[in-house]
């Protein structure tokens, strides 16, 4: 059915030439009517499931000298964070150390071929190294979308139209945000396959994504607050625009690195979730 009830989609081919109603018949789309109760329709996920799913870290901190990849200093704070956080929403949490890009794809292809029928969603926690689209193992690097591609609908029937949820902490550039001056008055049916997909990424594109090395970084952190304190209130989305205004308004790098100092970030969120996503019933 079109977007406004009424016509018919079609595509632009030539018609096949056809038989002819014959006079006074109903043409055999005519519309057919049911007495029967429409079916009852949410804008809410369910969390009517037993589990509300796996929570999946891989958190890469030590890489091999051939990559030429800095130790993430602070990144076992993120995952600790993380840890702590989506236990407490119910989640059955694994984390992943030190990861080899095979290692990575083992982990998540073992997890996409699990039966989740019980799960009421899916989240995954990426830390480390990247670049655009890029995503590093402790070995080599890897397209992102290798990884998050083995959940769509049509590789992992069992979390068809339920959430699955990606917070991807890790550079997607080399470019800096050197912020601006702003006055404020405070100071079951057929869905796509890369449907019910949220990827929530600590900064914009071509971006540098900054990390304390004693706090850990500014997006994962911000995220485990906001969660922390809006988990049990808010939809997933309102929290994750509260992330973006704490990483935005409340950090700023200090850094003795020429032309790294005083800089800004903002994270980008991609949904293409069809329903609002509470983690709570």
């Amino acid at each position: 059915m079109s977007a406004n009830g009424s016509g018919q989609d079609s595509t632009d081919a030539k018609q096949e030439d056809g038989p002819q109603n014959s006079a006074g018949s109903l043409p055999d789309s005519a519309p057919m009517d049911v007495d029967a109760k429409p079916p009852s329709h949410s804008f809410r996920y369910s969390l009517s499931f037993p589990s509300m799913g796996q929570c999946i870290i891989i958190n890469n901190k030590n890489f091999d000298k051939s990559t030429g990849m800095n130790q993430r200093n602070g990144t076992d704070v993120d995952a600790g964070n993380v840890f702590k956080v989506f236990s407490k929403l119910g989640y059955k949490v694994k984390l992943y150390n030190d990861q080899t890009v095979d290692q990575m794809m083992h982990v998540l292809k073992a997890v996409s071929e699990e039966d989740h029928s019980n799960s009421a969603s899916f989240v995954c926690v990426l830390l480390s190294h990247g670049d655009e689209g890029v995503f590093f193992g402790t070995d080599n690097s890897i397209q992102l979308r290798q990884l998050t591609s083995l959940f769509r609908g049509d590789y992992c029937k069992s979390l068809v139209g339920k959430p699955k949820i990606f917070f991807i902490q890790a550079c997607r550039g080399t470019e800096l945000d050197g912020g601006v001056e702003t006055d404020s008055p405070e100071g079951t049916t057929k869905i796509p396959v890369e449907a019910d997909f949220l990827y929530a990424y600590s900064t914009a594109p071509g971006y540098y994504s900054w990390r304390n090395t004693t706090s850990g970084s500014w997006f994962i952190q911000s995220l485990c607050d906001m969660i922390s304190k809006y988990g049990k209130q808010l939809e997933l989305q309102h929290i994750m625009t509260r992330v973006n205004h704490k990483v935005a308004v409340e950090f700023e790098s200090v850094s003795y690195s020429p032309g790294f100092h005083a800089k800004k970030q903002i994270p980008c969120i991609v949904s293409m979730l069809t329903k609002e996503m509470y983690f709570f019933p």
